[in-house]
């Protein structure tokens, strides 16, 4: 029983991490940095730069969505 259990929580930590890991491949360095760079700067106050680089992580992850969309019309 408490194997059974153990083996549940792996393959949920497992599937979590798997996407996690598409997801910072499929977003690139400027997604990934967008969002780093642009909470950073937020939390400095610099509001405005801030807001370019979340930009850049928006930009990106429009492109995912926009490719899955795709995909699943096809």
């Amino acid at each position: 029983m408490a194997r059974k259990k153990v083996i549940e929580k792996l393959s949920i930590a497992k599937k979590s991490f798997n996407a996690v890991k598409a997801w910072v491949e499929g977003n690139g360095i400027e997604g990934v940095l967008g969002l780093i760079v642009g909470l950073i700067l937020w939390s400095f106050g610099y509001k405005v730069y801030a807001g370019f680089a979340f930009g850049v992580f928006a930009t990106r992850n429009w492109d995912l969505f926009k490719n899955w969309i795709k995909g699943l019309v096809k």
